[in-house]
């Protein structure tokens, strides 16, 4: 007769074996089983190459999803390829606030309107962005881009829609797409030939020649002229030495002279008042020595005359020098 199976072990096995089962879930499957996760679909105008499965989706830095999946699809009516990017949101990472926003959100459900729709009147939009230069991965980044429009595909049915924006390292491609690089690469393929060819240009090189040997010569040049202003400096250096002795002797015999010019001028007059009391004395004796008619007392009349004349001079001369004392080193001024 056989033995019978303990109840209370197969019940412990059991129980065992879902405990398990749930952990497993919890632990590999993040919580998803207890959690509603909203799943959207994307199209993006761009390449989504370096876009894979289980990259991040971010609102403003902070990650509030992944991306689950990545296909093509190929539309029957015009044989056109899309890429659908099927992305599932967290419903954890976002909260509705209270208050006012929270009635707005509440009165636009009961309207028939969801809050992502709200969220997408308002400007939501979703771009690829650079996760890595060096491996060029993608993820995908959420924000509020209320100038743009909401570009939908409608091509996917069951999924709701996030509309899409050109990335900016993609308008940056496109820009860099549009510089005509071969017709500059060929104006700067036409610009070194003609260089070349300048560069081998025997008037170029006879132009250097020349240049060298002016340069050479300019350089003789200077090296003589460098001989030649050290003498010149020297010479002029003496030249002036002498000319300031001279300029101080001269000021000397001046500054003599105009000390004895005084004395000078008063000998003259003395000497004239003298050959004045002469003059008359003589004229006074020759008019009663001879007639009016007589050869002596006309030449000594003529004689008197000169020497009142030069007595004249004289007097001229000193009160000149006594105005001008200079005049006996630099000369009458003309």
């Amino acid at each position: 007769m056989s033995k019978q199976a303990n109840t209370k072990l197969i019940g412990g096995f059991v129980v065992g074996a879902v405990a398990l089962i749930v952990a497993g879930l919890l632990v590999f499957g993040s919580g998803k089983l207890f959690s509603k996760h909203k799943t959207f679909v994307l199209f993006f105008s761009d390449s989504v190459s370096g876009l894979n499965v289980g990259a991040p989706v971010d609102f403003r830095g902070v990650k509030i999803g992944t991306v689950t999946e990545i296909k093509v699809v190929l539309d029957k009516k015009d044989l056109s390829l899309k890429i659908p990017v099927f992305v599932e949101i967290d419903p954890g990472k976002v909260s509705f606030g209270s208050g006012e926003e929270l009635d707005i959100l509440l009165k636009a459900q009961e309207g028939g309107t969801t809050y992502y729709q709200l969220l997408i009147k308002r400007g939501l939009r979703a771009q690829l962005t650079m996760l890595s230069l060096i491996t060029g991965q993608l993820g995908i980044h959420l924000d509020f881009f209320p100038d743009t429009p909401a570009r939908f595909v409608h091509s996917e049915s069951g999924y709701e829609e996030l509309p899409t924006i050109e990335s900016p390292f993609s308008a940056i491609a496109k820009t860099v797409q549009k510089i005509p690089m071969s017709q500059i690469a060929d104006k700067l393929l036409e610009t070194l030939n003609a260089t070349e060819k300048v560069l081998a240009s025997p008037h170029l090189q006879s132009a250097l020649v020349s240049l060298d040997k002016t340069a050479k010569a300019a350089n003789e040049l200077l090296v003589n002229l460098n001989h030649q202003v050290k003498p010149l400096v020297k010479g002029a250096q003496g030249n002036l030495d002498q000319s300031k002795k001279m300029f101080s002797n001269a000021a000397q015999l001046a500054a003599k002279l105009n000390a004895a010019l005084p004395q000078v001028v008063v000998q003259l007059n003395e000497t004239l008042k003298a050959a004045g009391v002469t003059i008359r004395g003589a004229n006074e004796a020759i008019d009663g020595f001879s007639s009016d008619n007589s050869p002596v007392r006309v030449q000594l009349l003529a004689t008197l005359n000169e020497l009142t004349s030069a007595a004249r001079s004289f007097r001229i001369l000193a009160d000149y020098l006594d105005s001008h004392p200079e005049a006996l080193v630099r000369g009458k001024a003309k």
